[in-house]
């Protein structure tokens, strides 16, 4: 469950680069959203909007997953920062400043003491990366997002063998990174019904796992949530189960999601037992909503 441990590690110092900006400054820099949807070989960026009826700002931060999962250090040392500095550069002399001028720099060193490097230092070849193919008649051709969109926009290419035009053919979607694995999960929110909340916070927990098998806590008494949960995690109907005897732990289990809805000194007996099994477990806080 590392992904889930590196997103809180991400955020934790946003937050701290935030606060000390803050301190330095002795202006309130307001989080906003950090969001892990970038892709190709970018490490982080700072997206700023402005409305130009109301004149309102918004902004996020966004982070490569796929390179914070190889790179979490460089991220904590040198991408946050370097993200949060553009934030807090633009709020501080106004969004004309340039992106890496001397106002960013600042905050950098003045702020963070860190060097004011403009570019990240990490392996990108596993970053996932979409592709375009085009056709002539005579072979394939593969091409980037930013040339695809400049023929969206009316420009055109041809083959320089045989010299007709290049007509588009299929996106190709970037191969996943191999998964991790979890052989078998057990979930327990003891006599608490499996709600939407629940669901929803163990498909993030587990983000970037493919889960085996799944198996329910027996006092989790409801069939089509526990199926609509297999269905969430991928898991195939024929291995999701609820263990029948509460008496006893399912044998197997790899990995254990326990909440503390209720029950809560059942439910930390049956964590330290599955703990002593040598099972990576994880203990959760109520779900809300």
């Amino acid at each position: 469950m590392l992904p889930v441990d590196e997103i809180k590690a991400i955020k934790e110092r946003v937050t701290e680069c935030l606060h000390l900006a803050s301190a330095h400054f002795g202006k309130i820099f307001p989080e906003i959203p950090v969001r892990f949807d970038l892709t190709g070989t970018r490490g982080g960026y700072y997206c700023f909007d402005e409305c130009p009826k109301t004149g309102r700002h918004t902004g996020y931060f966004q982070f490569n997953r796929a390179l914070v999962r190889e790179n979490l250090t460089e991220y904590l040392v040198q991408i946050c920062p370097h993200e949060v500095a553009h934030y807090v550069s633009m709020n501080m002399w106004g969004k004309r400043i340039k992106p890496h001028g001397p106002e960013w720099k600042s905050v950098m060193i003045e702020a963070y003491n860190l060097e004011p490097a403009r570019c990240h230092q990490m392996d990108t070849s596993k970053a996932a990366k979409r592709s375009f193919i085009y056709t002539c008649g005579c072979r394939d051709h593969a091409f980037t997002k930013t040339k695809h969109n400049k023929v969206l926009r009316g420009y055109g290419y041809k083959c320089r063998a045989c010299s007709n035009p290049l007509v588009f053919k299929r996106e190709e979607k970037p191969t996943e990174p191999n998964l991790s694995v979890i052989p078998k999960l057990f979930v327990s929110t003891a006599d608490a019904p499996l709600s939407e909340a629940h669901i929803h916070q163990i498909a993030t927990m587990i983000i970037d796992h493919q889960v085996l098998a799944l198996v329910a806590d027996p006092l989790m008494t409801s069939d089509a949530k526990l199926q609509k949960l297999g269905l969430t995690l991928k898991v195939s109907a024929a291995a999701v189960a609820r263990h029948p005897n509460p008496s006893t732990l399912p044998g197997g289990v790899t990995h254990a999601i326990i909440f503390g809805d209720s029950q809560l000194e059942r439910q930390q007996r049956v964590a330290k037992a599955f703990e002593q099994r040598g099972v990576i477990v994880r203990k959760v806080r109520a779900a809300k909503g």
